[in-house]
C-alpha cells in the first residue's frame, strides 16, 4: 500500500509540474501577443470629417432592439396606453447615454448598406466614396441607425441598420 501512494503521489507531483510549465508557457505567450480588441456597437453617426488625411467619425451609441426583445424594450418606455402591446414596426431605439465617442476610420474599413439606391439592397458593399454620398443624402437629422465594429480603436466596418 505504501508503494503504491508513493507512486501516485510522484504521478501527481509530475502532472503539476508540467501542468504548471503549460501555463507558464501560455502565460507568457499572450502577454507577448494581446489578441486584438474588437467591439460591435449601435450608433448613430452624428459626424464624419477628414482629419491629417483620416476620417474621423463621433458616433453617438444607442439600444438596438427587434423582435420581441423590441416588444419587452418597447413596454417599458411606454408611457401609453394598454391598447398597444408591440413596438411599432417591430423594432424599438434607445438612446440613454449621451456621450458621443470619437474614433478614426480605418483606410481598409468595409461599407455596408441596405437602403443606397430607390430599392432595398441588402448588404450592399459600397465604396467610402458612396458611403460619404449617402450620409449626406439621406442622414441629415442624425437618425439612421449604423452598426459599427471597432478593432483596437479604429472603426473597421459600418453597416447600415434598415429601418422598416
Amino acid at each position: 500500500m505504501e508503494e503504491m501512494l508513493k507512486k501516485l503521489f510522484s504521478g501527481f507531483a509530475i502532472a503539476v509540474m508540467l501542468f504548471g510549465t503549460v501555463s507558464v508557457s501560455e502565460a507568457s505567450t499572450t502577454s507577448s501577443h494581446p489578441k486584438p480588441v474588437t467591439e460591435n456597437s449601435s450608433t448613430y453617426i452624428t459626424s464624419l470629417k477628414s482629419v491629417n488625411g483620416q476620417l474621423v467619425g463621433k458616433f453617438d451609441y444607442i439600444q438596438w432592439y427587434f423582435g420581441k426583445a423590441a416588444d419587452r424594450e418597447f413596454l417599458k418606455d411606454c408611457k401609453c396606453s394598454k391598447d398597444m402591446q408591440h413596438a411599432p414596426d417591430g423594432y424599438w431605439i434607445r438612446n440613454v447615454n449621451p456621450r458621443i465617442r470619437t474614433f478614426t476610420i480605418s483606410k481598409y474599413a468595409t461599407y455596408i448598406l441596405q437602403t443606397r439606391g430607390d430599392d432595398i439592397k441588402w448588404n450592399e458593399k459600397v465604396t467610402k466614396a458612396q458611403f460619404l454620398d449617402f450620409l449626406k443624402k439621406r442622414n441629415k437629422d442624425g437618425q439612421i441607425p449604423f452598426h459599427i465594429q471597432v478593432k483596437n480603436g479604429l472603426v473597421v466596418k459600418i453597416t447600415e441598420q434598415y429601418i422598416p
